[in-house]
């Protein structure tokens, strides 16, 4: 595998740009300005006040806003010296995650999420991971479908009120995120290298490249906003008697950390330890799969002995003996654990006859079917 791209990096770049902080009730009332009563988009979702038809339109006109402005600028940037760099991503890049996290709090918005800044106006570390999580959903993680269906439950009612920005921070969500994260990396690095190559061919790459914006644009929002539109239709009417006896600021957030940390670092140890056997597991272990679960190690939250024990097993060739009794008790760290396998499997480009073995013997464990998991065994350049 190329250098992994970091999602941190590009969301470090993205959220620079001016406009890009998108204010819950200030968007929502020029959105639906046409369709009156916006004075009480404070306390209430948008499908509290207007009918199905309206929601869809809307959703669909801003998607196609972004969709055009999008396509045209990266038809500029694909023309060798059409932009200059976006810091320290290409431009294409850059503009496109610009388009593609501004949408997504625009949809979130849309469909009933509550206002993801401070006070202030301001990202926090909330924002970001529900816009990791967003974004998971537009590359098709099934890790932050799933995440998002039992985040939403807990905070799209109580639309008026911030997201509590501690809630994706000291829980159980935390580490999930953290693993959306590289897995968004891992399909922006590979998506690049298998696409990139009309960037040399002058003008012809700037039709290529906004070809292809076009159409990945387009299938990672209808992919975001059939879900949200799902889970939207999923929750209860909010009112406004109803509105305030949600999840409080003054949630315990500390007690609910202590009480699952514990739990949390073993279900991570446990999918290291898996993704180490994958590794392993046809005698060939590769440099990006060494670098790919190096990572996941520094950035777990295991104790500094924990993580020094993982790093030299990763340099021997022992297996590790798992029982995957705790995982199949949690869909969510489940799924994330088998992506993450799917990405140790994709590291190389190839995918061993061992790996396969072993990977069908962890999703029976899990309780899952080949079926249902066949689709992780299809390397992305297949996927064209």
């Amino acid at each position: 595998m190329e250098k992994l791209i970091s999602w941190d990096q590009i969301m470090d770049q993205s959220l620079k740009v001016p406009g890009m902080k998108i204010v819950r009730t200030e968007f929502l009332i020029q959105a639906f300005g046409a369709y009156g009563n916006t004075h009480l988009l404070d306390n209430q979702r948008p499908i509290d006040l207007y009918g199905e038809d309206v929601i869809h339109k809307i959703a669909g006109d801003i998607t196609t806003k972004h969709l055009r402005l999008t396509t045209a600028t990266s038809t500029v940037a694909g023309i060798p010296g059409g932009l200059a760099m976006f810091g320290t991503i290409p431009a294409d890049l850059g503009q496109f995650y610009v388009h593609i996290l501004v949408l997504a709090q625009k949809l979130g918005y849309i469909y009933g999420w509550p206002d993801l800044l401070d006070e202030n106006k301001n990202v926090t570390e909330g924002t970001r991971n529900v816009l990791t999580l967003f974004v998971g959903v537009m590359f098709g993680a099934q890790t932050a479908n799933k995440a998002i269906s039992e985040v939403g439950k807990s905070f799209a009612i109580q639309v008026g009120k911030r997201l509590p920005q501690q809630a994706l921070t000291k829980t159980v969500y935390y580490p999930v995120v953290k693993e959306v994260g590289k897995w968004i990396g891992i399909k922006i690095t590979k998506d690049i290298f298998a696409k990139g190559v009309g960037k040399v061919i002058p003008l012809v790459g700037g039709a290529v490249s906004g070809g292809i914006t076009y159409i990945s644009f387009n299938a990672m929002s209808k992919k975001l906003q059939k879900h949200l539109h799902k889970e939207m239709l999923l929750l209860p009417k909010t009112t406004v008697n109803n509105f305030y006896n949600d999840i409080s600021e003054d949630t315990d957030y500390e007690h609910i950390n202590t009480e699952n940390k514990n739990r949390i670092e073993d279900l991570e140890l446990l999918s290291i330890q898996a993704c180490i056997n994958m590794a392993k597991i046809d005698f060939d272990l590769d440099p990006a799969e060494i670098d790919f679960i190096s990572s996941m190690i520094e950035e777990s939250g295991l104790t500094t002995d924990e993580k020094m024990t993982l790093l030299e097993n990763l340099r021997s060739m022992d297996l590790f003996k798992i029982d995957f009794t705790q995982l199949k008790e949690n869909e969510l760290y489940s799924i994330a654990l088998i992506e993450n396998l799917a990405a140790v499997m994709h590291a190389d480009s190839v995918i061993k006859p061992a790996e396969k073995i072993y990977f069908h013997k962890v999703i029976s464990e899990l309780g899952f079917t080949k079926e249902q998991m066949s689709d992780y065994l299809v390397l992305p350049a297949d996927e064209e």
